[in-house]
């Protein structure tokens, strides 16, 4: 059985303390990228980044060029941008979600801690008006349910995977989808209990069918 690890804030390093200041400066600016603090196309500075995280500007530099080659930032000369992520880019990368976390869904199923699910589950449960939980929460919600499935199936390779598309589908600047807040707790809730049943079948047609669901929900919101 794989459990859970505690989550920690990887803004302070008080609370990590092997991070370098390279890994606090590329977790700072990750956060403003994937928060849409920093928007796509926006001009990321070196010696701005710097004097707001109050660090030298080699670890900021260095931090830049990591989220560089990850393809979170774009270069054009000396200048360094935001990526934009087109609805062709969405698309894409949540084609290549459903292959690979249908199948971490199917290898889960059995290999996950009853307890981490039935919290996962609990807080599920409790979403019960839109209006009570905030944007940053619910995608904190919807990342803790999916990269805990995406551990459950025991490859790194396919969790480190995993984790780069999710990203790469936050960076689509479309905050909300109409419509989709009770279907996604209901599907969220199916997928879990399928988990709990160690029924492997129905964990991996309960993730697919619930990002095919996603992909309709924001064609839909995007025709509005």
């Amino acid at each position: 059985m794989i459990e859970e690890p505690a989550r920690q804030d990887p803004l302070f390093p008080e609370e990590r303390p092997s991070l370098t200041m390279v890994d606090v400066a590329y977790e700072a600016i990750l956060s403003g990228i994937v928060t849409h603090r920093f928007l796509g196309g926006q001009v990321l500075q070196e010696a701005k980044l710097a004097a707001t995280l109050n660090l030298s500007r080699t670890p900021v530099r260095e931090a830049l060029g990591r989220l560089e080659g990850e393809g979170l930032l774009q270069r054009d000369g000396r200048v360094l941008t935001v990526r934009s992520v087109t609805i062709k880019d969405y698309l894409e990368v949540l084609h290549l979600r459903r292959l690979l976390e249908t199948e971490a869904a199917t290898l889960a199923a059995g290999n996950l801690e009853p307890d981490a699910l039935l919290a996962l589950r609990t807080r599920v449960a409790a979403l019960t008006d839109p209006k009570a939980i905030t944007p940053a929460d619910h995608w904190q919600l919807d990342e803790d349910i999916h990269l805990t499935i995406a551990r459950g199936s025991g490859n790194d390779h396919l969790v480190q995977l995993i984790v780069d598309l999710r990203r790469m589908t936050r960076l689509f600047n479309l905050k909300k989808v109409p419509g989709r807040f009770f279907p996604g707790r209901d599907e969220h809730l199916e997928l879990i209990d399928a988990l709990l049943a160690g029924d492997a079948p129905r964990a991996a047609e309960a993730m697919r069918s619930h990002i095919d669901n996603v992909k309709k929900g924001i064609l839909e919101a995007l025709a509005l």
